[in-house]
């Protein structure tokens, strides 16, 4: 038994098999990015769990409201549009990101973004799925701390919330 389609037009035939030469040529793309990042002898791909960038030892004190506050509103100004909380958006789930990633990580993404997305191994695959940068501007290392402090403090309320009502 054969499908067969239908088009409205020539032109709807013509966008779809653009729009799937395109995602092809995407893949195409992505494909010999790596391999020549791969194959570079100053850049390596990089499985580092505390990523790429300057932080590499974090001691995290007690919560910290002053900080979290700031954070959340440098989180909305600079993430929020891309990245939500409660919903998916055109950016990938951030509310439970410091269950699979270390602090280090998440400050070296917020310092270090463009090398991250290049080397780290994490940020390839993230960008890959989401096939979208984040374009948020980088923000300094106080800023990029008061962020990874809201999200210490969202990850907290996340699992009581979760546990109240399972």
């Amino acid at each position: 038994m054969s499908v067969r389609v239908i088009f409205r037009s020539a032109t709807e035939k013509n966008s779809i098999e653009n729009k799937m030469i395109n995602k092809k040529i995407k893949g195409i793309l992505f494909l010999i990015v790596i391999i020549s990042l791969v194959s570079c002898k100053d850049t390596s791909i990089s499985s580092n769990p505390k990523g790429i960038g300057p932080i590499t030892q974090l001691k995290l004190p007690v919560i910290n409201d002053s900080l979290m506050q700031v954070g959340q509103q440098l989180f909305k100004d600079k993430c929020a549009e891309c990245h939500t909380m409660e919903y998916k958006n055109s950016g990938p789930d951030i509310s439970d990101i410091l269950a699979v990633r270390k602090p280090e990580w998440v400050m070296n993404f917020l310092l270090n973004k463009e090398e991250m997305l290049l080397r780290d191994s994490l940020s390839i695959y993230t960008r890959k799925k989401y096939e979208v940068a984040c374009g948020s501007i980088t923000p300094k290392e106080q800023e990029a701390r008061e962020i990874l402090e809201y999200l210490r403090i969202y990850q907290i309320w996340l699992h009581e919330f979760n546990a109240l009502y399972k």
